[in-house]
C-alpha cells in the first residue's frame, strides 16, 4: 500500500511551462531558472497543513538558495 506521494525524478528536466502569478504576470521556467536549480512548490497557504510546515518552508528554502 502507498503510504506517501511517489519519489521524485529529481535529475529529470522540467517540461517548458508558464505559470501566473497572483496579478496574473506569467512568467515561464527560463523566467525562474537559478543557477542551482528551480524548485515549484503547487501549494495553498491557507490549507491548515501548509500552515503547519511553513516555518520548515521557508527555512528549507532558504538553505537551498
Amino acid at each position: 500500500m502507498l503510504m506517501g506521494p511517489p519519489p521524485c525524478d529529481f535529475g529529470a528536466p522540467a517540461p517548458r511551462f508558464n505559470l501566473p502569478d497572483p496579478s496574473g504576470r506569467e512568467f515561464s521556467l527560463e523566467d525562474c531558472a537559478g543557477e542551482n536549480g528551480t524548485l515549484v512548490m503547487f501549494i495553498c497557504n491557507h490549507c491548515p497543513y501548509v500552515q503547519a510546515i511553513l516555518g520548515k518552508l521557508a527555512r528549507d528554502t532558504s538553505e537551498l538558495r
